[in-house]
């Protein structure tokens, strides 16, 4: 289950009817679409077992930019499910439950919405809480704890008087974690308070406390005071991590920030590169809904400017693990390099400068002997057509990183269509549909995506983005 940090350990809102608001139209729409169909009819391309991997997210944005009925986006859904695809089984899901709330889901046993956030989210937003609560309830209590664990990240947006209605609802049930968990992320401080003195069992609090202290972040809101209140060194160590809590609450797409700080323990600088980031955020060169190019450049910076070493920064980070759609499996310093020359090239690729740039100081040692073949291709690009790279499985993915850069999502559109290693095509087709969304009307974001989420998808259809 992908969830957060800390915790590695009948009433109607809206009719279950409601569709999503429609995505205003902007300048990708039709390289998101036109992407997005070349996902869906290139699936029968590859083997099946490879096929699985494609197609969900590609539905998901066929069905918002294209405003596919909710019949046709169910018969959609439907089919990417029962072929197995990944992350179709959630997609149809919450189609089923935004048309029918949790009865349409015929689920024999609530188990089965393991890890479907998107379906949960669904159900509660059709008004079903006390069924599912109900369905939930019934089961022992360590067959509970996943699925209460994806309930606070799946209605984070939720306005506070819906949250605690759905509070109150799972105490009815004495599902007291969620219960705690909805109350700790609620914009209005005064909530935790009112919540602890209302509870019967007082001698639970400070296990809730503790469990959900870290909550607030997901609002932006300081953490809950740990009972006992603990030493003034520890109270400020915690609240520098939660700092960082906090940056990774609102950065877009992924953080890695956490998973630094919990490697290296180096808790002053990740705090100060935490800092940055909520400063460019609220300056808006960091949009929540965007993409994760400027928070992954800001945070890594930063770092290496406060950290001791500098190389230890490198080196945790070429340690950890990220799953990129269009690249694969990579390290998280992979992806810096990548960031770090698609901005020094983007002033060439939007003509802002005439001349292709020096080489990066801050690129690794592993991408300077790759520099060479993005300038190159940099340059290629603008005077020459790019579909005479198609075929080249090493450079047709910097080919379309660099017109994405360029900011003509028809000419992106119109080279990756042209990509021919099938799987490659997919790859990349699914890759940038989901970024254009990012640059357009961002269906795919969420809230605290970057820490309860981790790249994991949601699709919703209600009457919030």
């Amino acid at each position: 289950m992908r969830f957060l940090p800390a915790l590695v350990l009948g009433f109607t809102m809206f009719s279950a009817a409601a569709q999503a608001e429609e995505p205003a139209a902007c300048k990708g729409q039709s390289a998101i679409l036109a992407l997005s169909d070349a996902v869906l009819t290139g699936r029968d391309k590859l083997p099946r077992l490879r096929a699985r991997g494609f197609g969900a997210e590609a539905a998901y944005l066929k069905i918002r930019y294209g405003k596919l009925s909710m019949e046709d986006a169910a018969g959609l859904a439907h089919g990417l499910r029962d072929a197995g695809v990944r992350e179709a089984i959630d997609l149809a899901g919450a189609i089923d439950a935004a048309r029918g709330g949790y009865d349409a889901l015929k689920v024999s046993d609530p188990v089965q919405l393991n890890g479907l956030i998107s379906t949960l989210r669904a159900i509660l937003q059709a008004g079903d809480g006390e069924k599912l609560f109900a369905a939930i309830a019934g089961l022992p209590p360590a067959r509970q704890t996943s699925l209460l664990g994806s309930i606070v990240p799946a209605i984070v947006d939720w306005p506070d008087a819906e949250k605690a209605k759905l509070a109150a609802s799972a105490g009815r049930h004495r599902l007291f974690f969620v219960q705690a968990g909805l109350a700790a992320s609620q914009r209005d401080a005064n909530a935790w308070p009112v919540f602890v003195a209302g509870f019967a069992d007082q001698s639970m609090i400070p296990d809730l406390t503790r469990m959900w202290s870290w909550a607030p972040a997901l609002v932006g809101r300081p953490a809950l005071p740990r009972i006992p209140l603990p030493d003034v060194e520890t109270q400020a160590g915690q609240k520098s991590l939660h700092t960082v809590t906090v940056a990774a609450a609102q950065e877009p797409e992924r953080d890695f920030l956490m998973t630094y700080l919990n490697q290296t323990g180096s808790i002053a600088p990740a705090e100060k590169a935490a800092q940055a980031v909520l400063a460019e955020i609220a300056a808006g060169h960091i949009k929540p809904d965007g993409l994760l190019d400027t928070a992954w450049l800001t945070a890594y910076r930063v770092l290496r400017e406060n950290e001791s070493n500098p190389a230890v920064v490198d080196s945790t980070l070429e340690s950890i693990d990220v799953h990129m759609r269009a690249v694969g499996d990579v390290s998280v310093r992979d992806v810096i390099d990548r960031v770090i020359a698609i901005d020094t090239l983007t002033p060439y690729l939007t003509g802002k400068s005439a001349d292709l740039p020096e080489m990066p100081k801050d690129i690794s040692a592993k991408f300077q002997g790759k520099w060479p073949l993005w300038t190159e291709l940099a340059a290629s690009i603008k005077s020459s057509p790019p579909a005479s790279f198609a075929k080249d499985e090493t450079k047709a993915p910097i080919v379309a990183e660099l017109l994405f850069a360029a900011g003509d999502p028809a000419r992106l559109a119109d080279f990756v269509l042209a990509v021919e290693p099938p799987e490659l095509k997919l790859a990349l087709a699914t890759d940038f549909a989901m970024r254009l969304d990012r640059t357009c009307a961002s269906v795919l974001s969420h809230p605290a995506e970057a820490l309860t989420l981790a790249g994991q998808p949601i699709f919703k259809f209600d009457v919030r983005k």
